[in-house]
């Protein structure tokens, strides 16, 4: 729900960024001290009926269509205003229910807040299926080259070079029925451990893997999913994983993250 402003009319040149939405009982007092997207706007709630908004002015020469097209090419600047997003709905979060937005979405100003909150419906709808929920994130890694020598051992090999033409065309074999039993067992594990771990949430989605020199570890993921979870059930869901890792300790290395904003499960219809 992009909603960027089509020219710089405003005076001040100023326009609102929004976060996100929470219930309009939500205490403004959650954001005391926290900085916003542009550390000269106040965070504050813009209520209309069922919903509240949580915003910030930003300056246009910088969050205007085409300067916040321009920024986003900036890792630096992205960076900065991403982790600066995530942290006002954080804020949002430790004192209930939030529906976060996607990362750039402005308005012209209050009256054009008011007024989209009061003609979406379907944004109410989508906070309270959302209502007492947090989403956890959890990867899970494989060690191949482990892996590896643990199957060729079992099949009276080393992971060595063989000494002969005859020995190196027997072991090329060899290793290509290794990395497809590696894959093919690592697919199914990633997948055995989606189902136990979404048993113990409301809703678990397997996301796309992330790539080795993004995901921040040298071994292999195998699994990236978001759970949504009630918050009464968060020990429920980490039980469940911490079952996981004990089924899995010689094969799967597992990481939580969360509890965070429910991000993957914020659908609703943009206009």
């Amino acid at each position: 729900m992009n909603e960027a402003p089509t020219s710089r009319g405003d005076e001040i040149g100023t326009a609102l960024y929004v976060y996100g939405v929470v219930p309009p009982s939500t205490s403004a007092d959650l954001f005391a001290g926290v900085e916003g997207i542009d550390s000269h706007g106040l965070v504050q709630l813009v209520a209309a009926g069922e919903l509240a908004a949580i915003t910030s002015s930003v300056p246009l020469d910088e969050f205007d269509e085409a300067p916040l097209e321009r920024n986003v090419r900036d890792p630096a600047w992205l960076e900065e205003k991403v982790r600066a997003h995530d942290r006002v709905l954080e804020a949002a979060l430790s004192g209930g229910t939030v529906l976060p937005f996607r990362f750039g979405t402005i308005y012209r100003g209050e009256e054009h807040v008011r007024k989209v909150l009061s003609a979406r419906s379907d944004l109410a709808k989508t906070l309270a299926r959302l209502n007492g929920t947090v989403e956890f994130g959890v990867k899970a890694f494989l060690d191949r080259a482990a892996m590896r020598v643990r199957l060729l051992a079992e099949q009276g090999l080393q992971d060595d070079s063989p000494s002969t033409g005859r020995a190196y065309m027997q072991r090329r074999q060899v290793d290509r029925q290794v990395e497809e039993e590696v894959r093919n067992l690592a697919a199914d594990w990633a997948h055995e451990s989606h189902l136990c771990l979404a048993a113990a949430a409301l809703d678990g989605r397997m996301n796309q893997l992330p790539q080795p020199e993004l995901s921040g570890d040298d071994r292999e993921a195998v699994l990236n999913g978001a759970y949504l979870v009630r918050t009464e059930e968060t020990e429920v869901f980490r039980r469940a994983l911490a079952e996981l890792e004990d089924s899995y300790a010689d094969d799967l290395a597992f990481q939580l993250t969360g509890p965070w904003p429910p991000y993957n499960f914020a659908e609703y219809q943009e206009q």
